[in-house]
């Protein structure tokens, strides 16, 4: 049942239902839910982490709250606003039963919907995945045991081998989160890449929003992982065909010529996930330069993106 239940939406995807009347440069394509009653993840980088429901902002979104039964209205009438859901979720196993509940009603919707779930949510990743959701992206996060012991702050030698198997069981319909900007250097964040991708399993690739702390990584490093993951994932390289200097990458094993054809479409410097999926300005504030383009990239701003890698 989900009559009664409230549900967070991010700020872009209520300007696009109508719960908000305001101007955006640059609309979701996908409608972006939030439920994280009572998150107990304890993630440094999240303002929303050990149960802070205080905080109205996920990454530098803001995510209003609704009841769950008047957006799911909004997301059906015609002609339908979006072309995919993604519930995401806080890490809560109190919540298991409220989040299938959830994910019944937006699956019966009849648009793809996917879900976001920790790596301690496996088993539970498989349950919906049989239910009909059409994707699960699973926040590791970190790239390493070290980097995931600090900023997740749980139990590597567990979630990733739990991970790697979910991966073998579905990898086609999994995206796993990385985040460039925890410490991991080029080479480890690479590696870790290409272990999700051999294993038939897509990356999403965000980076650091410094929201409780730190910094952003720097924009060229960011480039050059932005890339290793496309052609990686359309099997133009590999990491054995690369080449790195103290950690950082210096060659993809492909001509300068070859490089330019591969990356020509620009999407390997657009938002990665599940299809449709953009998030317009969850890693930047507007009038940044994207670290992820939420939409086709211009001459200029490829020119930029591939000057940026700075490689030899």
């Amino acid at each position: 049942m989900t009559d009664g239940i409230k549900i967070r939406v991010s700020y872009g995807t209520a300007i696009v239902l109508g719960l908000v009347e305001a101007r955006q440069d640059v609309a979701p394509t996908t409608a972006y839910l939030l439920y994280d009653n009572g998150c107990i993840g304890r993630c440094s980088f999240c303002s929303r982490a050990n149960g802070n429901q205080k905080s109205e902002k996920l990454s530098r979104v803001v995510w209003p709250e609704y009841e769950f039964e008047k957006v799911l209205e909004r997301l059906t009438v015609e002609p339908r606003p979006f072309r995919r859901i993604c519930l995401q979720t806080g890490y809560n196993p109190a919540n298991t039963e409220t989040i299938k509940s959830l994910a019944k009603r937006l699956i019966t919707s009849g648009i793809s919907t996917s879900m976001t779930l920790s790596p301690s949510q496996t088993s539970l990743a498989q349950d919906m995945l049989a239910m009909g959701l059409d994707h699960v992206g699973i926040g590791l996060d970190a790239a390493s045991e070290e980097s995931y012991r600090e900023h997740k702050r749980k139990d590597w030698q567990h979630d990733w081998p739990a991970l790697q198997q979910l991966l073998k069981l579905a990898g086609d319909r999994i995206e796993v989160h990385l985040i460039f900007g925890l410490g991991d250097n080029e080479e480890t964040f690479a590696g870790r890449i290409h272990e999700i991708v051999a294993a038939g399993g897509k990356v999403s690739l965000f980076a650091l929003t410094p929201v409780n702390g730190g910094s952003a990584p720097n924009l060229g490093a960011y480039r050059r992982m932005q890339a290793f993951r496309f052609l990686c994932e359309t099997h133009r390289t590999s990491l054995d065909d690369c080449s790195f200097v103290e950690g950082r990458l210096t060659d993809f094993g492909l001509s300068e010529k070859a490089l330019k054809e591969a990356l020509s479409s620009g999407d390997a410097f657009r938002t990665s996930g599940c299809g449709d999926c953009n998030r317009p300005y969850y890693n930047e504030r507007p009038g940044q330069i994207f670290f992820n383009y939420p939409r086709a990239l211009s001459a200029s701003e490829f020119s930029q993106a591939v000057a940026a890698m700075q490689l030899p």
